[in-house]
């Protein structure tokens, strides 16, 4: 495996660590990867202060505070480490491989000029092939889904930080992505494992007379590779400051398919908390149409529309029911939750 679009600080190729002569974790890093600690001792000076960051599924994440600034270390598993999920698709070498391409066609997606960008995408600084680690700078802020989790925002305020996410998308979804094969071939089995957890696996919550439609939807969505897409686009994903700078963080799950699919991921999340406060979903979600038309118009603006709100169904309705259903839909009433699945069924119906 190669990564020779990028560089390490160290050098023009990925480190290389060898196991003999790292430096002795101190005492306080007991139990944590020791594997991850050598790359952190070769990277950053001394003194460093280490721990463990919570929240990762199919990876270890660490956090790195040293003179030279605070950094993460991500390192991908070969297994999920929580939640109620089937054995993986993919090895950990080909979602690192999926990552750090990712995350390059992210940085690509942003404006050129930094002081301009109200979205930005931590730096990648090293890649350790060997052990499937690679290192980022911090991104700032908060995650946004502290915002759309606490009753006293304002939907006004929460548009802010969308405004920019789907201009950015917009970007992303056009630009290529090579070597486009040996991507495909990585990042497939993932994209059909998460299309079968988030997708063939609710059709048994929908109205029989709809199963045969959905599951062609389903089936198009897989055969779909057009366009390279983030694949994970939640609101812990994004990091939000105080002036609604937006980082984008965790590509892993990055795969070729349509950027409808990325735009409802996110919408979902706004969709549901407008079903909380008994309020009409598609206006935010027609605003947000807007601004992706603004950096892409798609070839057949009507058609994308239709995909992405069934895409937005199908998330909504995933969000309710789906193994990380206390996350994102866990603070809901039984009046809200029942709110979530007519409209979600309702669309569906409507657009299959």
């Amino acid at each position: 495996m190669s990564y020779t679009a990028f560089t390490t600080p160290l050098a023009t190729a990925p480190l290389s660590l060898p196991l003999s002569g790292a430096s002795t974790a101190p005492a306080d890093t007991t139990g944590i990867d020791s594997e991850m600690l050598q790359v952190a001792r070769l990277l950053w000076p001394s003194p460093q202060s280490i721990e463990p960051v919570a929240g990762g599924l199919f990876n270890r994440v660490l956090k790195v505070t040293s003179p030279a600034g605070t950094h993460y270390l991500k390192r991908f598993t070969e297994v999920a480490l929580s939640g109620d999920f089937p054995p993986l698709p993919t090895r950990a070498a080909q979602r690192c491989l999926v990552a750090c391409s990712w995350h390059d066609l992210a940085s690509r997606a942003c404006a050129p000029q930094a002081a301009a960008r109200p979205l930005n995408v931590p730096a990648l600084l090293a890649i350790q092939s060997e052990y499937d680690i690679v290192a980022m700078d911090a991104a700032a802020g908060a995650p946004l889904y502290e915002r759309l989790q606490a009753t006293s925002s304002e939907a006004a305020a929460l548009e802010v930080p969308l405004r920019s996410i789907a201009r950015w998308l917009g970007r992303l979804h056009s630009l290529p992505l090579q070597p486009r094969n040996h991507l495909l071939a990585a990042s497939r089995p993932f994209k059909a494992f998460k299309i079968e957890l988030q997708y063939v696996r609710l059709v048994d919550e929908l109205p029989p007379p709809l199963h045969r439609d959905a599951l062609a939807f389903i089936h198009d969505y897989l055969a779909l590779e057009a366009e390279p897409v983030h694949g994970d686009l939640n609101s812990r994903n994004l990091l939000v400051d105080g002036n609604n700078v937006v980082s984008v963080i965790d590509f892993e799950q990055g795969h070729f398919g349509e950027g409808s699919y990325d735009l409802a991921y996110l919408l979902s999340e706004y969709a549901i908390r407008a079903l909380h406060q008994d309020r009409d979903p598609l206006p935010i979600v027609a605003r947000a149409w807007d601004h992706y038309g603004s950096a892409r118009l798609p070839a057949d603006p009507a058609a994308w529309q239709r995909r992405l709100h069934l895409h937005l169904a199908f998330q909504c309705l995933y969000r309710l029911v789906g193994p990380t259903r206390a996350v994102w839909t866990g603070h809901l009433d039984e009046a809200a939750g029942r709110r979530v699945r007519e409209w979600s069924l309702g669309v569906l119906e409507r657009l299959l």
